[in-house]
């Protein structure tokens, strides 16, 4: 257990969440538990910079983080970007998140899947003078691919207490179990009315009835 600070360390995890499933949730939980941080902020973005746009608005995908997390202590709902009009660019908000917090660990939370092009991301080196970095492993990516190799020997650590003793500046990579699901599939099986029993053991039922309730993707 790493020395405690006053400013206790604390992760963003950042996605489109459309919608939010249950390997999100897994994976907020893991670097809760593991990572040992006061709490774990969600924050949707309202329009990706590296991705097509999502299907539904950032206040329904939003609404669906808050029913999610609301029986999960220590997860919260970051509504940092949700009213922004441009490209959600990660290092922009975690900039208005120093402004908030000027001090303590900020874990951000990704998976291997980014971190092998993140050196293509939008002022990358800022991100880690902001920020560390902590990585879910997902299916089919590994640290040996792309840019893992040579981010992990300048920054990588396993250390936690360099997660909260330091403010920002290292990588580290989590052993979470990788679970084989994505929102596209969920989104496609919505578009097919799929049964709810085979839906709801992909996402939280609260949140399949507000799609339901909502008509958020074509078919239900």
């Amino acid at each position: 257990m790493p020395t405690s600070r006053p400013d206790r360390a604390f992760a963003v995890f950042g996605g489109t969440f459309d919608p939010i499933h249950n390997a999100h949730l897994a994976c907020a939980q893991y670097v809760l538990s593991h990572c040992a941080v006061r709490e774990v902020q969600l924050m949707p973005c309202h329009l990706p910079a590296h991705r097509a746009s999502p299907g539904v608005s950032a206040e329904h995908r939003a609404a669906m983080v808050q029913i999610a997390i609301q029986d999960m202590p220590g997860l919260q709902l970051q509504p940092l970007e949700l009213n922004k009009h441009s490209p959600s660019y990660t290092v922009d908000s975690l900039r208005l998140l120093r402004e908030q917090y000027p001090r303590g660990g900020l874990l951000f939370v990704m998976g291997m899947d980014s971190l092998a092009y993140f050196k293509q991301w939008h002022q990358w080196q800022s991100i880690l003078q902001l920020a560390h970095l902590v990585v879910c492993q997902r299916p089919g990516s590994s640290a040996t691919q792309g840019d893992c190799p040579a981010l992990l020997e300048q920054f990588g650590t396993n250390s936690l207490q360099d997660l909260h003793l330091l403010d920002a500046g290292k990588i580290m990579l989590l052993d979470n179990p990788p679970q084989e699901l994505s929102a596209t599939r969920i989104r496609t099986l919505l578009e097919k009315n799929q049964p709810d029993n085979e839906l709801n053991q992909l996402l939280p039922a609260e949140v399949l009835q507000y799609i339901k309730t909502q008509r958020l993707y074509s078919g239900i």
